[in-house]
């Protein structure tokens, strides 16, 4: 589902990967740990081609990550990063930049298992709590229904109950391949498989 094989990358004189190797198999959950700086962020970015490796190979659906796949590739994706900035003003909007005003229902049903209540989906980004929006931009990606969810620091914005209505609801998608990257000690011990860096 998801290889890494040999990659190397250095931003100027700090090298970032030296001959990293890891295979994901569809429907597992890996969690990317390590102190910061280690680049747990920018190995999701590689995996979506925002940021291209010195050297290596990145393999998604037996495919390699190249310039003439890039947008096929990202079809199987939904990459939730840690800093959510976005052009809309609320929910509503967002799905309909999507186009995925139908897949309200669905949305609503995440966002009900990961705490939050139906009618936030109209309300104004600049009302609601960081976590909120946090938890509510997760529950229109995990509608996307798409086969690879890649989630930058899950748990930013998130207290320990919300954690674990994250965690009970990804741990559901059993058909679902999840790479996480987070120094969260709670995500952490949760989730069935880690890559340190």
């Amino acid at each position: 589902m998801i290889e890494c094989r040999n990659i190397f990358l250095s931003f100027g004189d700090k090298e970032i990967f030296k001959d990293l190797n890891f295979s994901i198999l569809e429907g597992e959950h890996y969690c990317v740990t390590g102190s910061s700086g280690r680049g747990k962020s920018t190995l999701l970015k590689l995996i979506q081609a925002y940021v291209r490796p010195d050297r290596g190979r990145i393999i998604i659906q037996g495919k390699e990550l190249n310039a003439a796949n890039i947008k096929v590739l990202r079809e199987f994706t939904a990459w939730i990063p840690q800093n959510i900035n976005l052009p809309v003003q609320n929910g509503l909007e967002l799905l309909d930049m999507l186009h995925m005003k139908h897949k309200r229902p669905q949305v609503e049903q995440y966002a009900f298992n990961l705490g939050l209540e139906a009618p936030i989906i109209e309300q104004p980004f600049a009302i609601i709590s960081g976590g909120q929006k946090q938890r509510l931009v997760m529950a229109i990606c995990f509608a996307l229904d798409k086969s690879i969810i890649l989630m930058d620091e899950p748990t930013a914005s998130l207290d320990e109950d919300s954690i674990q209505l994250l965690l009970r609801t990804i741990g559901q998608m059993k058909d679902r391949t999840i790479l996480s990257a987070s120094h969260n000690q709670t995500w952490i011990n949760a989730v069935p498989k880690r890559i340190a860096l």
